[in-house]
């Protein structure tokens, strides 16, 4: 316990490290989550993106402040590349999804999914009532 309390304020012998997990957990779910959210809305995956984006920048700050050490720089400015990309394709899809509603795409494309999934259950239906 005391252990802990000493790291906390800087008393302990462990080296801080960078949050990996929680900003690419962020930024690849976010992504896959617009990506698939392009059906109906993207912006809460649009939304995990910039989150991932905020702690990513944060994390380069804890660097040039030298909390963390700087040999973790590379890999965050790596990340930061790859943040970015995905908040370009993020753009990309919410001006598709922009497109898409204001052409009258969604109804076109709803309506074609579910005239499919009538024509496939249609017939198991049938059958289940004789």
């Amino acid at each position: 316990m005391s252990e802990d309390i000493d790291e906390l304020f800087g008393g302990g012998t462990g080296q801080p490290v960078p949050r990996y997990g929680l900003i690419n957990s962020l930024l690849f779910g976010g992504t896959a989550l617009a990506f698939f959210g392009l059906i109906c809305n993207a912006a809460p995956g649009g939304l995990m993106v910039l989150l991932s984006w905020t702690v990513l920048e944060t994390e380069l700050d804890r660097v040039e402040s030298g909390y963390l050490p700087l040999s973790e720089r590379p890999r965050l400015t790596t990340l930061k590349l790859t943040t970015q990309f995905a908040l370009a394709f993020i753009i990309f899809i919410f001006a598709l999804q922009m497109v898409l509603y204001c052409t009258g795409g969604y109804d076109w494309l709803w309506g074609q999914m579910l005239s499919w999934f009538v024509s496939v259950v249609e017939p198991w239906m049938t059958t289940a009532e004789s």
